[in-house]
């Protein structure tokens, strides 16, 4: 049985965290200045990538630029019919707050780029419609392949790009309802967590509980899937979807020291809280 790690084993040194979309509930998502923001955070920024029409890969999440653009022309058209050039068009900060006014949609080798200027920073890269060649090649441009964790649903793409790029650190995020996320955690651990380094479970807010943050997700299965992931040498983060420092402080207790969170400003000052407890 996994003993919860006490409060005085606690240093936030010891704690890792994905920005989620560069953290999305405090800067406009999937921007070089969410990015930016993350790393001036010590956060690990996720970077959602697909691709245009001519075939440059554009850091975005959805299909099309109608949310997270100022987009009135071609708005509901997949981006992946669209042109670079075209995209380039529109405003991506601005819808957010003013302050952002002027960002675009960066490319991924914006990205690289950017992050190759800074000692330490590293990203996470989600893939949603990239052809992994292509992907791996730019990775190799910029010899970035150790400061990349590679993330995604499906186990056989983290495998493919952990095999075509040496170096590259690969994670599993696994969502969905409780059943299904444990079924899938399991099925993982038992192949061995083959081509992964680390495991992501999404933490999902039991409603019934008023008066506190508590998950859907049994403190049980945390614990046993701690000492899987443990036991092969990987991490196990979780992403949870909505948090307050007492909720981040049990998650804490329970050992966990890999975290994603769309609030990473936030998330930091609930470690300094627990910090100074």
């Amino acid at each position: 049985m996994l003993v919860a790690m006490s409060v005085s084993a606690f240093s936030p040194d010891e704690v890792f965290f994905q920005a989620h979309r560069g953290g999305l509930r405090e800067v406009p998502e999937n921007t070089l200045a969410a990015y930016r923001y993350a790393w001036s955070l010590g956060a690990i920024p996720e970077v959602d990538i697909c691709s245009t029409l001519d075939k440059i890969i554009i850091c975005l999440h959805d299909d099309t630029l109608k949310r997270t653009t100022n987009a009135t022309e071609k708005q509901d058209v997949p981006v992946s019919q669209l042109t670079f050039e075209e995209i380039r068009q529109w405003d991506a900060g601005s819808w957010f707050s003013p302050e952002y006014a002027g960002e675009k949609v960066p490319t991924l080798e914006e990205v690289l780029a950017e992050m190759m200027k800074h000692d330490t920073a590293s990203i996470y890269l989600d893939l949603k419609n990239v052809d992994l060649r292509q992907l791996a090649a730019l990775i190799a441009k910029y010899d970035a392949a150790e400061r990349i964790i590679f993330c995604h649903n499906k186990e056989e793409n983290c495998r493919t790009m952990a095999e075509a790029v040496p170096g590259l650190r690969t994670m599993l995020w696994i969502g969905g309802k409780v059943d299904q996320i444990r079924q899938k955690f399991n099925t993982v651990a038992d192949e061995g967590f083959k081509g992964l380094n680390q495991v992501q479970l999404h933490l999902h807010r039991n409603k019934e509980v008023a008066d506190s943050i508590e998950y859907l997700m049994p403190i049980e299965f945390l614990q046993e899937a701690m000492q899987r992931t443990a036991a092969h040498g990987i991490d196990l983060e979780v992403l949870p979807f909505e948090f307050d420092c007492a909720s981040l402080s049990a998650l804490l207790d329970l050992g966990i020291r890999w975290f994603a969170t769309d609030e990473p400003k936030r998330f930091t000052e609930c470690l300094k809280e627990k910090a100074q407890n």
